[in-house]
């Protein structure tokens, strides 16, 4: 597989381990970059890369799920993962 096995359809992002609200979503990419900073520190340049690869995909996927989910007649995206 290349590349982090997130994306987003229909207005959902989805993970490795399924579809998660994108509140969530933005919690663990910064959770990823977080890790990335601190396995830069440590000279951990592949979980590093790994880390930022995965924060990128999570953010790049939760702003298409809230673009879509405007698209669709939402004005406060994240209101749709209270539904």
């Amino acid at each position: 597989m290349n590349g982090a096995p997130i994306s987003h359809i229909g207005g959902a992002v989805t993970a490795d381990h399924g579809a998660i609200g994108l509140t969530r979503a933005r919690a663990l990419a910064a959770f990823y970059r977080l890790e990335a900073g601190r396995a830069a520190e440590d000279g951990a340049r592949r979980w590093a890369d790994l880390c930022t690869g995965r924060a990128a995909a999570l953010d790049a996927a939760t702003r298409a799920a809230a673009l879509w989910r405007r698209a669709a007649g939402w004005g406060d995206p994240d209101a749709a993962d209270t539904v």
